[in-house]
């Protein structure tokens, strides 16, 4: 598979709860993840999938490469 794909919402919600984010704000269409340190990450509760670019952001927001992402939703996903 590419390294430019699109993940499934709760794949993404799945890897930043094992980073240790929580659910702070769930009303509305962008649900939000904190963890103290990092900005606030977006997430679209009412879509199947993330976008790659948004995945990308949220990736450049926690510090991590987006390669990790992907090999991490391979063996958890």
């Amino acid at each position: 598979m590419g390294n430019f794909r699109p993940l499934d919402t709760t794949c993404w919600e799945k890897f930043l709860a094992s980073l240790g984010f929580t659910p702070v704000r769930v009303k509305g269409s962008h649900f939000q993840w904190k963890k103290k340190g990092f900005r606030p990450i977006p997430v679209w509760g009412n879509e199947k999938q993330i976008p790659p670019l948004h995945l990308k952001t949220g990736c450049s927001t926690i510090g991590m490469p987006m390669k990790d992402l992907y090999e991490w939703a391979k063996e958890n996903c």
